[in-house]
């Protein structure tokens, strides 16, 4: 009987364990639902064989990296690397996917770079007219703006003319709560430009009374024609400067460091500043007032993104040279060096660096002669008509 008992208590214990194993190896599996991902702790690294960029290979929210490959690209063919990580001492581009359970990811790209970039050869470096005219034009925008949606529409098809080269836009997101992409920075630019209201677009930092909005009867290519020509009216006038610059930054270097020249072609009062935008940025919860545009538009990816800008007070920059007033052709040099950890960045590889210079129109004004948008670790050099 005792036997019996026992044998009966065993039996009890292990169904019992089982069981209870079972309910602890039940919580919540890590999702491996959606695409296979490569993903990258750095978009740039220096070409000193120490920097590493670091990869981990996703399935939905699942970390596989200890079960997946991941490969280089050389050409047409391919290495399986040795490790997650990657340093070199060459420059250049380089080119990397995984494979997981027979499925690949796709390609990212990790830059090697060589450090501070220096500007660019000016290919004309006895003139100082007939520059390159390019306008600045700041979007006061939100998630939480229900009209918003049908300006971005408008400078979605906006892009699509060839007239839309020469502006440079930054999105400055604020006016309303709830939105991931506010600064200190974008409500900076917001108040110093009077912008109050969502949505506005405002060219050159000129009188907020004079900023584009929407009207509920529009279409978005009616948005995009006001959008034309108002830009091309601003096109007339000649700019005054041209900016040649130079940005570098990695990660591991924890900071953007911008150089720029400016050659002055008339003599008056400059500032300059520099704006640093991120793009294709993944947000939801975009508020909308025209649903049916979403058939047609991206509502969830936010380019133009303003993430920091150089001078707060005032926004429209310090005295190019660290002069009062710019003689006629001078060429005049600015450097400034972001910290990353002043600023939010999703990725690094999607960021750029708007280089804006101010002129004194009149009184204490400063509206924006001329602007140019250069990529990190890129350069931009001076550009003649």
């Amino acid at each position: 009987m005792k036997k019996y008992w026992n044998l009966l208590l065993c039996s009890f214990l292990l169904v019992f364990t089982a069981a209870c194993s079972g309910n602890s190896s039940d919580d919540e599996p890590e999702d491996e639902t959606g695409e296979l991902l490569l993903v990258s702790s750095a978009a740039y690294i220096e070409n000193n064989g120490t920097d590493q960029a670091v990869f981990t290979v996703m399935k939905g929210k699942k970390d596989v990296t200890a079960e997946a490959k991941i490969y280089q690209k050389k050409g047409s063919s391919y290495d399986v690397l040795p490790s997650v990580s990657f340093s070199s001492k060459t420059q250049g581009d380089y080119s990397f996917f995984a494979s997981y359970n027979n499925e690949m990811s796709p390609t990212i790209t990790v830059m090697v770079t060589s450090g501070m970039l220096a500007l660019p050869e000016d290919p004309q470096p006895d003139k100082f007219e007939g520059f390159k005219h390019r306008l600045l034009a700041v979007q006061a925008t939100s998630l939480g703006c229900v009209y918003c949606p049908l300006m971005i529409a408008g400078l979605t098809e906006y892009a699509k003319l060839e007239d839309s080269k020469n502006t440079v836009l930054v999105a400055a997101h604020g006016i309303m709560d709830g939105d991931d992409m506010i600064s200190e920075y974008s409500t900076g630019v917001l108040q110093a430009l009077s912008l109050k209201a969502a949505p506005a677009l405002l060219f050159n930092m000129r009188p907020s009374s004079e900023a584009l909005g929407i009207y509920n009867s529009e279409t978005p290519a009616n948005v995009a024609a006001r959008i034309q020509t108002t830009a091309n009216d601003l096109l007339k006038t000649e700019a005054n400067t041209g900016i040649s610059a130079a940005v570098s930054g990695t990660e591991a270097s924890g900071s953007i460091k911008v150089t720029a020249a400016v050659k002055v072609g008339k003599t008056g009062k400059y500032r300059i500043c520099a704006w640093v935008v991120e793009d294709d940025i993944y947000a939801t919860g975009q508020l909308n007032n025209y649903p049916t545009l979403e058939t047609t538009y991206d509502f969830k990816h936010h380019s133009n993104v303003l993430r920091c800008i150089s001078s707060t007070s005032p926004v429209t920059g310090v005295n190019l040279g660290g002069k009062t007033e710019c003689k006629a052709g001078e060429k005049l040099k600015y450097s400034y060096e972001f910290s990353l950890k002043d600023m939010t960045v999703a990725n690094l590889a999607k960021a750029r660096v708007v280089f804006i210079v101010t002129q004194n129109e009149s009184g204490s004004r400063y509206t924006v002669d001329n602007a140019v948008s250069c990529g990190l670790n890129s350069q931009v050099k001076f550009e003649y008509k």
